[in-house]
């Protein structure tokens, strides 16, 4: 099992963390990757005949590696709504990526920069935003954000973005984007001097088109060109990591800064096979394929090394994590969906064992995704509920309720609802009393929402 493979990793790796107490609050940097499945990273378990990550997996190494760690959707725009705003999605009725193309993130919902700026952190957004700049309100400069070099959309050319823009200009030229956004975060790092910093890096890859600079799909004369230019990006991104990493250390901030490691969602099929490890499922599915990611976090002044947490974290949890580890106080006009992580990072231990997490909106499936006969942005509705070992699953216009013993059955392929009536019930019940925090969607089709209102 892949769990398996990380603790054999950490403990070659043989490094030790002497814990101390941060004298000044730290930085914050959050790296977010596109489209990168769970089985990619080869701590997580991938093939490093493919690609090896080992600047990917020095975060890890050097703090935690969460094995049970998910996103708030299977799609990039609510996923990065839930990451920047510490609240599940769809409380401003953001479903899917349908809600992302109708508008975004409502401007009236807070985003975690602003907490941070407010506390006098310099920061900046680099990368992905896809969370609407268009309304007042919505632009990263108006989120938190001192700084914004990036793009507002599900993808673009990595050579020559026609949508890349520093503030509110447009660059013209740039560099191999993956490259463009590390130097530039890099440059804000090193900018930010005495003052602590809060940084998003949102990087694009590996989510397509699929390119990378010659040079580096060079390095695979072995390989398919489709599959080496896939695993070329994988290594441009991988060494944009160890770039940050290393000018962490070289400015001298990085036993105090806090980094958080993750993707956004699963994997896409079309990428290659075996991207999320055995997982079932892919990017747009409601199986872990599509929301389990690999997620790391280092901070050499509070947290121990080498740790593998296996207890249920989401992305939610960020937000909470990072203002705790700040010394900022958690707003009492917000109400923040995750839970602060330092209290088991800090002891290497897990912590609630009975923490319930939820999904609601659209998702393909296993079929569907062959053969879809909807709007790619916002199919029909499926939801989820994962406590302890178990996964309750329905895709609405597939059947009923499907039960999972994840740490029995990692894959999802054996159903037991049969078995367990009880617990599915349970699960069912939870669900229903947490959608109630549920509104209107934004984009998404009205009957689907009431669908999922009127499960029982």
């Amino acid at each position: 099992m892949i769990r398996h493979t990380i603790k054999f990793f950490l403990n070659i790796a043989g490094l030790l963390c002497v814990v101390t107490q941060a004298a000044e609050p730290p930085n914050i940097l959050i790296i977010l990757t596109d489209d990168y499945g769970y089985g990619i990273t080869t701590s997580y378990g991938g093939d490093s005949k493919w690609a090896s990550t080992p600047n990917i997996d020095r975060i890890g190494a050097e703090g935690a590696c969460f094995t049970e760690a998910y996103v708030t959707c299977s799609v990039c725009g609510p996923s990065r709504a839930g990451i920047m705003t510490g609240r599940y999605p769809q409380r401003f009725g953001y479903y899917t990526n349908k809600d992302a193309q109708a508008g975004g993130v409502p401007a009236d919902q807070s985003m975690m920069a602003g907490y941070f700026k407010e506390a006098g952190y310099a920061t900046a957004m680099i990368g992905k935003w896809h969370l609407g700049s268009t309304t007042p309100g919505q632009h990263p400069l108006e989120k938190g954000f001192d700084e914004y070099f990036g793009f507002d959309n599900a993808q673009t050319d990595y050579f020559k973005s026609p949508i890349l823009f520093d503030g509110r200009k447009k660059v013209k030229q740039h560099d191999y984007l993956t490259r463009a956004f590390t130097e530039r975060a890099v440059d804000f790092m090193e900018r930010s001097g005495d003052k602590p910093f809060f940084l998003y890096l949102a990087y694009n890859a590996v989510h397509g088109p699929s390119q990378a600079p010659q040079e580096t799909v060079d390095r695979y004369p072995n390989l398919p060109e489709r599959d080496a230019v896939r695993v070329a990006m994988v290594e441009e991104l991988d060494n944009g990591v160890g770039q940050v990493l290393d000018a962490l250390k070289q400015i001298g901030k990085e036993d105090n800064t806090l980094v958080f490691f993750l993707s956004d969602n699963g994997g896409l099929p079309v990428w290659w096979e075996g991207s999320n490890g055995d997982l079932r499922g892919f990017k747009r599915a409601q199986f872990d394929g599509g929301v389990k990611v690999p997620m790391m976090v280092r901070w050499p002044q509070r947290i121990p090394a080498g740790q593998v947490r296996e207890q249920l974290a989401i992305a939610l949890d960020i937000l909470p994590t990072a203002l705790d580890a700040s010394g900022i106080a958690a707003p009492e006009d917000e109400l923040l969906d995750g839970m602060n992580l330092l209290p088991a990072l800090e002891s290497a231990q897990d912590l609630n064992p009975e923490r319930k997490l939820f999904w609601a909106g659209s998702h393909f499936d296993d079929i569907t995704m062959q053969t879809p006969g909807y709007d790619m942005a916002g199919p029909p509705p499926s939801w989820a509920v994962r406590q302890g070992p178990w996964k309750l699953v329905q895709i609405m216009e597939m059947g009923p309720p499907m039960l999972f013993n994840i740490e029995q059955d990692p894959g999802e392929t054996e159903n037991v609802i049969a078995q367990h009536p009880e617990t599915s019930s349970k699960m069912t019940e939870a669900f229903c009393n947490w959608f109630k925090l549920g509104v209107p969607p934004i984009g998404w089709k009205s009957e689907y929402y009431e669908q999922l209102k009127s499960v029982e």
